[in-house]
């Protein structure tokens, strides 16, 4: 860990003997003055932050614009230099680095949820932009995580969550896997304690046996590297702490059933000595025809390529082994940074397919700016596993696990995706619901008449699919509503042209719409064929404000519950629009909820975090919120098993009753020779009055459940 600026100095050299030694002066002049009096949690001088981060920069061979942006990237966070004079002593370029930094770290008073989200999005935006700035933050976070012991339980615990979260898959996304492993490392020990003392306890329990059998097996490849003249490093390791604590949590085995525990890893000169080496291996040992990847040929979309294979020894050990090139090595460890070409400046990375993952998420985050969906599906993308399936002719496409026929189809092209009709899974036609497998060979049956439906959203794995179907959809609804506003306007325009013998032609109108509702006739017709606009008495008149508009107008109330219940929930920008609560989730007063618009039942009220709505297309979601003045019965259905003893029923009775809760039914079904059912129905009108009766309730004594049943809320 560089904390001398001579160090630092060096090791710049190092790699770029004519690097503007002048500039990186300067700059930890600049930090060092900065921040002559603040001092770390550690009580180490502050200045030690930028110089050890500066210094991963310079681990990964980065440019000194790179180097001198890192010394400074705390200055206008944590001091009084501003961005501005930044920018007059060092320019435009380092200053639009540091404030990308500074941006990521500045978060308003968010929940914990919106500002990890909000984190991301900044993080997500600047990399896009220029990815010197996620570089910065991840050497930043490194040392951060290096120094986190000095840092209270909770704090700790949290900061490294969030490093296994998001950091640590984003240097994987970039293929920086020397960052990933040292991030993930420290992490592990913070954030799940427990399991990392249990797993750690067990390794070294194993530590003699399992050097000496890697040594054995060494030894033996090194035979095969000099019986064939190979020029090769041999690398041996135990699996990492974090890796084997996922391994047994994904599969529920235990430590014996680990089977890449032990690895070998050789670095070789070519890639026909990688192939000349597998194949070696394979005819001298027996191995795992299912653990056999060959990511040479198929790299994964983060540039990663080598050849991994599982073997068993004569002994029954069994040890993976990866083989690749110097080269492969370099780029598997620094990642988008293996390239970096000072001289160039950051344009080579423009095409950088590494990037466009990140492009994505920018784009669907502009299609559903919702901070906790957007932090969901940014998670998601990121820690889940890849798989690598063919076309027939033998194309590689990488997607995330769990994706389907109808994922692959979209990988391929847009127009495939849009008219896919079914699927060939290795010859066989599956549902297009089929999660595929690595090794997969799909086939897509497409059809000019076919295309996508709202259902696929329940079953779609990735980002661009879920995208482009939503999008679609969207596109088919927004034409839908606008067919219908338009007829809707089209009839009221003539009843008023003909009561009031109007003369507007159709210029003049549309004018008056623009002036009025700041919007063109298209958006307009979509508004009042969705029920966003309602065209009522009172906004006529605003629209045609010399006459009096007429007094029939197509809105109607669907019954007196629906009224009732529209009276107990606020719709944010609509009016007058059918509501009803979900059956699914049955929210009631003081839940957290979401409306969303149906196609022919008006607006369904569902709880915030109802599984229903995970697939929902998020054009039709709206924000609603509880009128707190208005009250409304809510029928709730609940099984309490309890032992069968007299009284029973008056004793639940009598709980409903002390919390003025109105029993619509009840009734009791015998289970066992001591144990019976007590079937309720009862009335409450928030969530703070249920709670308070299923608390009653938990303290009859023996009570063996408490069950609640779906029902309509409606009673």
């Amino acid at each position: 860990m560089v904390k001398r600026f001579f160090e630092l100095q060096e090791k710049v050299l190092s790699y770029h003997n004519k690097a503007n030694t002048t500039l990186l002066k300067k700059a930890y002049s600049v930090a060092a003055d900065a921040h002559l009096t603040q001092k770390r949690a550690t009580n180490e001088p502050f200045i030690i932050h930028p110089l050890s981060v500066a210094g991963t920069l310079a681990d990964m061979k980065l440019d000194e614009i790179s180097v001198a942006a890192g010394l400074l990237h705390d200055v206008v966070e944590d001091t009084d230099y501003t961005i501005g004079k930044i920018e007059s002593m060092f320019g435009k370029e380092i200053a639009d680095i540091v404030w990308g930094v500074t941006k990521i770290s500045k978060i308003s008073h968010f929940d914990p949820e919106d500002a990890k989200a909000e984190t991301l999005k900044k993080m997500i935006i600047a990399m896009t932009n220029d990815v010197r700035v996620i570089l910065i933050k991840l050497a930043d976070r490194l040392h951060n995580m290096a120094t986190l012991e000095a840092l209270n339980e909770e704090k700790r615990k949290r900061i490294a969550r969030e490093t296994l979260e998001i950091y640590a898959p984003i240097a994987f996304r970039l293929g920086m896997g020397k960052m990933k492993t040292e991030l993930e490392d420290i992490a592990f020990k913070y954030a799940y304690p427990e399991e990392y003392e249990r797993i750690n306890n067990e390794i070294e329990h194993k530590q003699k046996w399992a050097m000496q059998k890697l040594g054995n097996l060494k030894d033996e490849i090194a035979g095969i590297l000099k019986q064939y003249k190979i020029t090769g490093e041999i690398h041996s390791r135990i699996k990492r702490d974090i890796s084997i604590y996922r391994k047994l949590m994904r599969q529920n085995i235990t430590l014996d059933r680990v089977y890449d525990l032990l690895a070998l890893r050789i670095i070789t000169d070519s890639v026909e000595n990688c192939y000349l080496l597998m194949g070696e291996i394979h005819q001298r040992w027996q191995y795992i025809p299912a653990r056999w990847r060959d990511f040479i040929a198929n790299q994964k979309s983060n540039g990663y390529q080598s050849i991994h294979t599982t073997i068993i020894t004569s002994d029954a050990g069994k040890f993976e082994i990866q083989i690749r090139t110097g080269e492969m090595h370099r780029i598997a460890e620094e990642g988008i940074a293996a390239h970096w070409q000072y001289k160039e400046g950051i344009n080579f990375l423009e095409n950088d397919e590494r990037l466009q993952w990140f492009r994505d998420m920018i784009e669907a985050h502009k299609e559903n700016p919702n901070p906790k969906e957007f932090l969901s599906q940014v998670k998601g993308d990121l820690t889940t596993n890849e798989i690598y399936v063919f076309t027939p002719k033998g194309k590689v496409i990488t997607l995330k696990k769990g994706a389907t026929p109808i994922d692959f189809a979209f990988a391929i092209h847009t127009e495939v995706g849009f008219h896919c009709k079914g699927a060939y899974v290795n010859e066989q036609l599956v549902p297009l619901r089929t999660k595929l497998q690595s090794s997969d060979v799909v086939d897509i049956i497409t059809s000019k008449n076919a295309n996508p439906s709202a259902d696929w959203l329940k079953y779609v794995g990735t980002s661009r699919a879920r995208k482009k179907i939503a999008g679609y959809i969207q596109k088919k609804e927004n034409l839908i509503y606008w067919e219908k506003g338009k007829k809707i306007w089209g009839k009221i325009i003539r009843e008023y042209k003909k009561k009031h013998n109007l003369k507007f032609n159709e210029d003049a109108i549309k004018d008056r719409i623009n002036d009025t509702y700041r919007i063109d006739m298209d958006n307009f017709y979509r508004d009042i064929g969705s029920n966003k606009r309602v065209l009522d008495k009172k906004s006529l008149k605003v629209l045609f404000p010399e006459l009096s508009a007429p007094e029939v107008i197509p809105v109607k109330r669907s019954s007196k519950k629906t009224s009732q219940v529209y009276k107990l929930i606020i719709v944010d920008g609509y009016k007058d629009i059918d509501i009803l609560f979900a059956r699914c989730c049955n929210p009631i007063k003081g839940d957290k909820i979401t409306g969303y618009i149906t196609h022919s039942r008006g607006l369904m009220i569902h709880k915030e975090n109802c599984s229903n709505l995970k697939n929902a297309v998020q054009s039709r979601l709206k924000e609603v919120s509880w009128n707190e003045i208005a009250d409304f019965p809510y029928l709730v259905k609940y099984d309490l098993v309890v032992p069968d003893k007299p009284g029973m029923l008056n004793s639940i009775s009598g709980i409903t009753s002390e919390n003025n809760s109105n029993i619509k039914k009840i009734g009791i079904e015998k289970i066992s020779q001591s144990m019976c059912k007590v079937k309720i129905s009862f009335e409450v009108k928030d969530t703070n009055q249920l709670n308070k009766i299923l608390s009653d309730f938990k303290k009859i004594k023996h009570i063996d459940s408490i069950v609640r049943r779906k029902t309509p809320v409606q009673n």
